[in-house]
Parts: C-alpha cells; structure tokens; sequence
C-alpha cells in the first residue's frame, strides 16, 4: 500500500485528497443545507426529522428562507475558505442553488465549493450551468441506474467530478465493481464515508443485519470494508480514494468549524475550550447592584435576574454566598449549554 497514506485526522488516502475534502478536515467549510427534499429513499440516510423536509440551513443555522446577509454572515463568522452545497438533493432546488454558487464566487476571490448530489435530476444543462456557476467540486451519489451521470459530468464540464457513497459492512464486491466503471472512465475521486447509525435510520440498518460499534456511533465492518477496498485497488486501479471516518466529521471538520466561529463571537468574558466551547460564570442574583460594584462592565453582561462574567471572579463570587454556576455552551445558532455545573471552592 505504498500509495497510501493515514492523514493526522484519521481518513485514508490512496493517491490524492480532493482539495474539498482538505479545506474540511481543517474546518475550513461552511455546510450549505439547501433542502431535505430528495428523490432517493435510501434506508441508510441519517438525516434527522427536521431536516427531511424542504428547509435551508447554513451550518446549525436555519433561515425561513435563503438569504444572503444572513448566510454570507455565518460564512464569514465560520472563518471559511468554502462551502459544500448538500441536502436532500440540492439539485432539486435547482434556481436556489445556482444563485448560491454565483454569489459566492461574486463575492469571495478564491473559495472552494463542491455540491453533492445523487444525480437524478443530473443533465447535460444542469452540469452546464453548474460550470459556468463555478462550481469546483461534484461529488455525485449514484444509484446502479444513474452511474453513467458522472461521465456526463466529467465529459460536459472543467470541474472535478467524483463520487461519494457510504460504506455498507460486507459490501467489497459492489464497491469494487462501481470504482473499476469510475476508473474506466477517469472520474477523479471516489469519496468512502463511513456508515453512521442516527435516531432515524438505525431501526432499517438493524433490521438487515448490521451492528453498531461499541465504541462509537457507526457500523461494525463499514471501515474494514473501506480497507479492504483500498487495498485491492493499491493494485489496480490509478483512481484516488479517500475513506472519511465519521470521528473525522466530528473532531475535524465540525470541530475546527465551531472553534473558528467561537473565536468570532467570544464575548470579554467567555473563554473558548479546546473542544471549541464557550466557558464562562452565571450567578443566579436579584441584587444586580451588588454583582455590579465587584465587576468591571467590560467583564459582565447582566439580565433580569442573573449575570454572566469571567472564570477569574468565580471565587470572589462564591466567597460573597452568591449562587455561581460554571457553563460551557457551543457557539451555534440557537446557543446550546453543553454544561452546567455548580462552582465551589476547593477546600
């Protein structure tokens, strides 16, 4: 396997990383959600319940419509180099998606975007007008019937064009046969990404026989399944393959994202975790004047009837009896306190 290579994040390389998937295992995309709608019915699609229906998110932000102020906004606030356009089937809501594309490349002088479709609804004319957008990046999820849309892609179009589809446990045969057609005609990647179990599909992954790890939430065999592929096509196929394990998405990808965002948004008093958190003091009070003659405005933010400020008064607080609880909250849209944890001093 001397054309392998292990990346720090965990993903397996034969031959090249498409640079999409490089801008993401630093954090460095934005996910466009342009709708769930999908013509595919596929019983592994981990989508949850809000988002099978026709809805528009920008990373955990949904808008009640697409809007540029606001997406360009979470964009900016991200730190993004890029974006990757998914749903659902963004082709779908196809008008939506090219003005997308064509506001983004307005707007930003190099950013990278890759779309991810099953290719249904995938023509000559879309892939045409996909191109003149400037999209980078197609990463097409074909069922048997559609393979050949990628040819089309490839044969209509300067972007790179590949494809992206989920490691089903035991699946070699399979896989093997789809890299060989898209070797056979010079796709340029062929994305695995591991098989993840989620609240909506593990009832239909259960019921045909597939098990979750113990150790995290994905399927037993889906990444030995990728080796195994891997390896024979070190062997025999030119085609680059990438096999994304899903702990990659999580501490990578989404990770680096809302650290990024954090480091945006942190107020005086917050101070950001590792894990890309903000940390910082609430004191449940209905003396606000008192809070106020221990702490500096720069450091405070006061409500109705509590305040929030710096680690560095925690003890101060406790020592005046008041009520102090240490939070960690992620820094989406809505915020989600993580922890909550009442503060003492150590005796």
């Amino acid at each position: 396997m001397s054309r392998v290579r292990v990346l720090p994040t965990g993903s397996i390389v034969l031959g090249k990383l498409p640079p999409g998937c490089s801008l993401c295992q630093r954090g460095r995309k934005s996910i466009i959600f342009i709708t769930g709608l999908c013509l595919r019915k596929c019983f592994y699609c981990p989508l949850s319940l809000n988002r099978r229906k026709d809805v528009f998110f920008v990373n955990e932000k949904q808008l009640k419509k697409y809007d540029r102020k606001q997406m360009l906004a979470e964009i900016l606030l991200s730190d993004s180099h890029g974006a990757g356009i998914t749903g659902g089937d963004p082709l779908v809501k196809i008008d939506v998606t090219l003005s997308i594309i064509n506001y983004l490349k307005e707007v930003f002088s190099n950013f990278h975007i890759h779309l991810y479709t099953s290719g249904v609804t995938l023509t000559k004319g879309i892939v045409s007008k996909l191109d003149r957008a400037g999209l980078d990046e197609l990463r097409i999820h074909p069922s048997r019937r559609y393979w050949n849309k990628i040819k089309l892609a490839l044969e209509n179009s300067s972007m790179r064009v590949g494809a992206e589809i989920p490691v089903l446990p035991g699946a070699e045969e399979e896989i093997i046969k789809f890299a060989k057609y898209l070797d056979s005609i010079e796709a340029d990647f062929l994305n695995l990404n591991e098989l993840e179990f989620s609240e909506t599909n593990a009832i239909a992954l259960l019921q045909r026989g597939y098990k979750m790890r113990e150790d995290y939430i994905t399927a037993k065999g889906s990444r030995e399944t990728a080796i195994n592929v891997i390896e024979w096509a070190t062997e025999n196929l030119s085609l680059s393959i990438h096999f994304c394990p899903a702990v990659v998405k999580d501490r990578y990808q989404t990770s680096l994202r809302l650290y990024r965002r954090a480091v945006s948004i942190a107020k005086n008093y917050q101070e950001i975790t590792d894990e890309g958190l903000l940390r910082y003091v609430e004191v449940k009070t209905d003396n606000l004047v008192s809070i106020k003659n221990i702490i500096p405005p720069p450091l405070r933010e006061t409500h109705a009837n509590k305040a929030c400020t710096s680690m560095y008064y925690a003890d101060k607080l406790v020592k005046k009896s008041f009520s102090v609880y240490i939070i960690e909250e992620a820094p989406t849209f809505p915020r989600q306190i993580i922890n909550k944890e009442e503060y003492r001093l150590c005796r």
